[in-house]
């Protein structure tokens, strides 16, 4: 049921003739009630705020209680069957070949590439341009930092999280004051009925309305969190009758103040629909930051597994230049001893092996120019230009720390931090939020709407606004409005709906817990794996190195060099250089397993103390 609009037309106000004081003392009471009564209405809707209605469905809170247990569950069924105790630590340790080999240890480590150097006057860039490249020292807390500051990942993923900041904003000013005005003019110049008495030939009434007319109006207005909304505006009419001066007063000024309020009772009713955009945005907003958080993690990951690449290419190729070196060394000895017991074979297959291991270090250039260009992409330091020609020199060695695996505590960092776990929790809060609505939408529509005017009439705009002061004319209005579909059947299908989106939240939930705790485990393992590779290949080498010295020792005793003892000379080389670049290899590959391990904890950023700052609305103007 709805009630017509009491506060009538302007031209049937401006009749009304201004003796009132007769109707004012039966009028205050009246005045006084209505007062009580709209007042009340509007306290209860902003109140209403934190309510529910009575006929919402318990079903929700049910479900919802499922799915928290069924969350909970998820997280620690991965862990409650794990030891709490960590695995063995991986650490160094003395070899049967450090025994062995202890006395003579400094000797060793002088023979053969010395990576560790990564060959401070080698050149890792394949020239160009004619000009010698510029060479530049870059340490790995520098490339990481540079990659933070300018990776365009990472600035796409921060003006996401300063957008969803603004959409925020946006749902709150829903409920903001909102103010209007406006101004109209009228020229009515149009045929009526009159009103003539008996005996008269003139209407009372003129059969013609001649009128220029003016209307003002202004108004407050503000949604509630209850889901209704209240009013408050005021509204003049100048009306002026051109052709008659039967009305009183003439010119007229008509006023009103008219203070409403409207409240859904069933449906759309509580804050937890009105505000339902509003969490939604901040959820969305929650969900950017670990989007900005987890590419932050992936940028952090992937310099430091490039910045070590780069480590890992550059001592190759310190490697590959070592075998040119002490080849030749060979190539030249046999030149000299060919006139005396060095054979054409022998000096041939020399010059063959030297002229292979040059190929080896234009292949290991190669590939130390595509791993410097791929470590300057990542950095996008205008410095450092992907097209300049730039010699980057990693500062920094790979650590031989050592490793301790706890799996259980890895796992748990892992469900309370990983960018991707959090943001499926926020996807299921946020269909958690849908199936509110939702479940709110099925109820039927039964809206109440209550007004409450003060009118004033007078020749003067003052007076008009004294006539509403002192409260002698007054409307009230209130009226209910029922509607419901037959069957409703669409609302009931967006509930269901609603929930299966939340179930599948959480299925998603449970996959990325699955996916994080696989990528922790695969980057424990790898840790535990690399960091023993670092040990074996160590005392490798070690042996590698005792192995091509021995035969430098037998080289000066042996009378002639036989084919057999220069392809044995040449194969122990290649296996020293081989050691070598194995032991470094795992020593690049254990500090790329931790890098992956900080990722898939999402403990990255804390252990290179970096944090995520949204970027400012005014930061972000191009």
């Amino acid at each position: 049921m709805s009630l017509p609009n009491s506060s009538g037309s302007a031209a049937a106000s401006a009749r009304r003739a201004p003796g009132r004081s007769r109707f004012a003392c039966g009028r205050r009471g009246a005045a006084r009630l209505g007062r009580f009564a709209l007042v009340s209405a509007v306290l209860a809707a902003g109140a209403a705020g934190g309510c529910r209605s009575p006929l919402a469905s318990h079903d929700s809170e049910q479900l919802r209680e499922r799915i928290d247990a069924a969350v909970r569950t998820s997280a620690t069924r991965q862990t409650e069957s794990l030891p709490a105790a960590p695995a063995a630590k991986v650490e160094r340790r003395e070899t049967d070949v450090d025994r062995m080999l202890a006395a003579r240890r400094q000797e060793l480590d002088a023979i053969g590439p010395q990576s560790a150097q990564l060959g401070s006057t080698v050149s890792g860039v394949v020239p160009l341009t004619a000009e010698t490249p510029r060479r530049v020292v870059l340490s790995l807390r520098e490339a990481v930092e540079s990659a933070v500051r300018n990776n365009l990942d990472v600035e796409t993923a921060r003006l996401e999280e300063s957008i969803t900041g603004q959409d925020i904003i946006r749902a709150e000013a829903a409920f903001d004051w909102v103010v209007g005005a406006g101004l109209g003019w009228e020229r009515v110049n149009e045929p009526s009925v009159g009103i003539l008495f008996p005996g008269s030939t003139d209407p009372v009434i003129p059969n013609v309305t001649n009128q220029r007319n003016w209307s003002f109006d202004a108004g407050l207005n503000k949604a509630l969190e209850s889901g209704g909304s209240v009013s408050l505006s005021a509204r003049t009419s100048y009306i002026d009758n051109l052709d008659s001066n039967l009305y009183v007063p003439d010119p007229a000024w008509q006023s009103a103040v008219v203070l409403g309020v409207t409240q859904p009772l069933l449906r759309g009713f509580g804050e937890d629909v009105a505000l339902a955009q509003v969490r939604l945005a901040q959820n969305n907003d929650k969900a950017a930051r670990e989007a900005a958080r987890g590419r932050l993690l992936d940028i952090v990951a992937r310099t430091e597994q490039a910045y070590w690449q780069l480590v890992s290419a550059r001592a190759r190729l310190v490697s590959a230049e070592w075998l040119v070196k002490v080849g030749e060394e060979v190539r030249d000895v046999l030149a000299k001893r060919r006139e005396f017991d060095a054979t054409l074979a022998q000096y041939a297959n020399a010059v063959a092996t030297v002229e292979q291991r040059k190929s080896i270090v234009i292949e290991s250039r190669r590939r130390l120019s595509e791993a410097g260009n791929t470590l300057k992409v990542l950095l996008n330091d205008p410095s450092l230009p992907v097209g300049g020609e730039v010699d980057v020199v990693p500062a920094d060695v790979p650590s031989e720390a050592a490793f301790e695996a706890d799996l259980k505590r890895s796992i748990e960092t892992a469900i309370e931090k990983a960018p991707e776990i959090q943001q499926a929790l926020i996807a299921i809060d946020s269909s958690s939020i849908g199936v509110t609505v939702a479940d709110n939408g099925r109820l039927p529509q039964l809206d109440l709407a209550a007004s409450m005017s003060w009118f004033g009439l007078d020749g003067d705009f003052g007076g008009s606004y004294s006539d509403i002061g002192s409260g002698d004319f007054i409307d009230y209005a209130a009226g209910l409005r029922f509607s419901q579909a037959i069957g409703n059947r669409a609302p009931e299908a967006t509930y269901q709906a609603a929930r299966l989106r939340r179930s599948q939240a959480v299925v998603a939930y449970e996959q990325a817990v699955q996916g994080t705790v696989l990528s922790v485990k695969n980057a424990l393992t790898d840790c535990v794996s690399y960091r023993e590779l670092v040990e074996q290949n160590r005392a490798y080498r070690l042996a590698q190195a005792e192995n091509l010295r021995a035969l430098l020792v037998d080289e000066k005793t042996l009378a002639a060099l036989t084919p057999e003892f220069l392809q044995l000379k040449f194969q122990l080389q290649n296996g020293l250089a081989a050691a070598e670049d194995a032991y470094f290899a795992s020593l690049v590959g254990y500090q790329g397993a931790i890098a992956a391990l900080q990722r898939a904890m999402g403990t990255g950023l804390e252990a290179n103390r970096i944090e995520l700052d949204a970027i400012a609305p005014a930061e972000a103007d191009y």
